[in-house]
């Protein structure tokens, strides 16, 4: 369980509540609002902070820095010390020498043990930095913009073995992810922060819908594999009695469960399917709401039990003159999906 109270009078004011199912926590909010801020002070690192309570008990500073784990945006490591002396150092105190091997393996920082911090690029430290942290064996480990260092190839490798580890070492997550894509692919639950404290916290795909007006619009679908195209990186995916198809290396075993991210600057809205292009993804829908914004008009629709988003022209919505209940096509290309997870 995710359990924490934290009280803070500054630098900014709030109060955030927050108890959740154990795994991982996507924490959403806009520039400003105070989440690094928080994540500092659920790690002990603000002496000044109010009232902390982790697990349901009032803690001191001193006892969450011992307890919790904060990998920052600018990790701190000692200039003079190779990456192996800093590792040496850290399981000698935390008598985690047997978890050493997995970590270096896991993270892939074997290459890195001689250099020093000087040596190392953005995303290289990072990566060392996430062994320090969890060689503490940590009872809940907080992630500032953990990955913005690293390409995307780099991120999406690292991640199964980082979320093997901590499920190995029984450790919740908090995360702050600048991509809502990674929250997407890693979370199953996420809270909101707003000025003030949270606003939202629990599942994955209602506060992502929740949170549209700060971030990217974007809808999360759960689907099955089916078996692999015979071209090369096509995916197709049972959602309900529908197949959707995704451009994706990776064909999982048909029968997995997988994740999939859709960003609703991509997909468009049709009267009726299409003959003659090469959108391979055509799926009937029913428009259940339609939010004006500045950008355009956000338009929630229901396909298989399943919400997708599309953000069209307000010119295109009196075209087409859709309202709440309209029955429309939604396209979009293969590309356009994102295949974040298997399960």
């Amino acid at each position: 369980m995710i359990d924490f109270d934290v009280e803070l009078a500054a630098p900014l004011a709030m109060h955030a509540r927050v108890r959740a199912q154990s795994g991982w926590l996507g924490l959403l909010g806009h520039s400003g609002v105070g989440k690094s801020t928080l994540l500092r002070a659920l790690a002990g690192l603000d002496p000044a902070a109010g009232v902390l309570r982790l697990d349901g008990q009032t803690v001191t500073s001193s006892a969450l820095a011992r307890r919790v784990s904060l990998v920052s945006q600018a990790p701190a490591l000692i200039d003079r010390w190779t990456v192996a002396r800093h590792l040496r150092r850290v399981a000698r105190h935390h008598q985690s020498a047997g978890l050493a091997g997995d970590l270096i393996r896991d993270l892939d920082i074997d290459g890195l043990r001689a250099l020093y911090p000087r040596q190392l690029s953005g995303g290289q430290r990072r990566r060392v930095a996430l062994a320090l942290a969890l060689l503490r064996q940590p009872r809940l480990l907080l992630l500032d913009e953990p990955f913005s260092a690293l390409d995307d190839d780099s991120r999406y490798r690292l991640y199964p073995g980082l979320q093997a580890l901590t499920r190995r070492l029984g450790c919740d997550v908090i995360l702050v992810a600048h991509q809502i894509e990674d929250i997407a692919r890693l979370c199953d639950q996420v809270a909101i922060l707003e000025p003030g404290g949270v606003t939202y916290c629990g599942a994955l795909q209602p506060g992502l819908r929740r949170y549209q007006g700060q971030a990217s619009p974007c809808s999360v679908l759960l689907g099955e594999a089916l078996p692999a195209h015979a071209e090369a990186g096509l995916l197709p995916v049972a959602l309900g009695e529908r197949t959707l198809w995704v451009r994706t290396p990776r064909l999982p075993p048909a029968g997995t469960p997988v994740r999939l991210l859709v960003h609703a600057d991509d997909v468009a809205l049709g009267a009726a399917e299409l003959d003659g292009v090469s959108l391979m993804n055509q799926l009937p829908a029913r428009i259940t709401a339609l939010t004006a914004q500045d950008s355009g008009v956000l338009v929630e629709c229901l396909c298989e039990r399943q919400s997708i988003q599309a953000r069209i022209t307000a010119r295109s919505q009196a075209r087409l003159g859709l309202r709440a209940g309209s029955r429309v096509v939604l396209l979009f290309k293969a590309s356009a999906v994102s295949l974040l997870a298997e399960f």
